[in-house]
């Protein structure tokens, strides 16, 4: 029998109104505490009433200029305002992008190095201070993963380390209520593909893979009704985005994951979005080429009432042809070379060739037939 260690350190408060538990999970002599916020969904969430109530006698900083897909950059003014007021706690509060910078901004602030030594896999010199997560949306599962990403000089890179774990995550499904239809469904997509790589990785274990599982049947059977903004559904995928976060933070994510890093580098492509699109090539190439056929098969029928893993991703209204987002076959050997010098490549169960991933991109692309010229 194989063995397997499992660890989570993160406490997780999930449920409707657990934001405003936010104060329980404060220490007394944590005065001095920056916040990272995505200002407008700290806005729109109800997010900032919660905090204001909460953290009114503490001293607060807010760093609210955060972006999506973050430069490296972006970290910078985070970190001086961070060391100028001597932080104490930073407490991230918005999607995957806050998150990550709160995450980046609380290693910043104690450790001298520029960030992109951390990201080459130099192993951090002090521990971070302590991070608390808020997330407004359901995909990312930031919140309790020991993974933060940001965007580089050519690519998207992920920060990975054990002191990265939040010390807490607060789940509050009614924080995600005002989220646009179009950004559940690329949220959405993004947490599904977290559990569906984290069950095929090589570094899956018995308890991961029961997590995974769960988190890909609770969005299978709840993404659509969300994107209509059924409330008990997208309390339904709070806690689906919040389960495949914990099933990465011990199987990771693989080939498809960093495949999908070009497609939102080059092309904006919003991150869950860019995976959802090869999603379908991905699994018809696993199941060519999979070590692990059973888990292929198993993939397949959790799809088989909604009429495959294309149809559900079409029902979301979800083009997976990229040519339909500007795509052209030209680039693909770019995108190959960004994507098969990645960690997440060994872990995926077969031996993947740049020609592997040059052709799962291509599958992706169904291009226009140029037009004849008339005589």
């Amino acid at each position: 029998m194989d063995s397997s260690q499992y660890k989570i350190p993160t406490q997780i408060d999930f449920g409707p109104g657990s934001i405003k538990n936010l104060a329980n999970h404060i220490s007394p002599d944590e005065h001095r505490i920056l916040l990272v916020a995505d200002e407008p969904a700290l806005r729109q969430s109800g997010a900032r009433a919660a905090l204001i109530d909460q953290l009114l006698r503490k001293v607060i900083s807010i760093f609210a200029d955060v972006v999506e897909n973050p430069p490296i950059e972006s970290l910078e003014e985070g970190r001086q305002m961070a060391l100028a007021r001597d932080a104490q706690l930073v407490i991230g509060v918005g999607g995957g992008s806050a998150m990550d910078t709160a995450k980046g901004i609380a290693t910043l602030k104690t450790n001298d190095r520029h960030l992109s030594a951390y990201l080459d896999g130099r192993p951090l010199d002090a521990n971070p201070l302590p991070v608390i997560c808020i997330p407004t949306t359901s995909g990312t599962g930031s919140e309790v993963t020991p993974y933060a990403v940001f965007t580089g000089a050519k690519n998207k890179q992920a920060l990975s380390a054990p002191q990265l774990y939040p010390r807490v995550a607060i789940v509050d499904p009614e924080l995600t209520y005002s989220m646009p239809r179009g950004l559940v469904a690329d949220t959405g997509l993004d947490a599904l593909t977290h559990a569906i790589e984290a069950f095929l990785s090589t570094e899956a274990g018995p308890a991961s893979d029961r997590v995974a599982l769960e988190a890909i049947q609770l969005v299978v059977a709840n993404l659509k009704a969300a994107m209509d903004h059924d409330l008990d559904a997208m309390g339904r995928m709070a806690r689906a985005s919040t389960l495949a976060g914990v099933a990465i933070a011990h199987a990771s994510t693989i080939l498809l994951h960093v495949m999908g890093y070009p497609l939102t580098f080059f092309h904006g492509i919003p991150h869950g979005r860019a995976n959802g699109i090869l999603l379908p090539a991905f699994l018809d190439y696993l199941r060519a080429h999979s070590t692990d056929q059973q888990k292929v098969t198993v993939l397949e029928a959790l799809f088989a009432d909604v009429g495959g893993v294309s149809s559900f991703i079409h029902g979301l209204g979800v083009s997976t042809n990229l040519a339909d987002y500007n795509v052209q076959s030209a680039e693909l050997d770019e995108f190959v070379d960004r994507t098969i010098s990645k960690d997440d490549v060994k872990i995926t169960p077969t031996r993947v060739t740049r020609g592997d991933i040059r052709e799962i991109y291509k599958r992706s692309i169904v291009e226009a037939p140029e037009a004849e010229s008339e005589g």
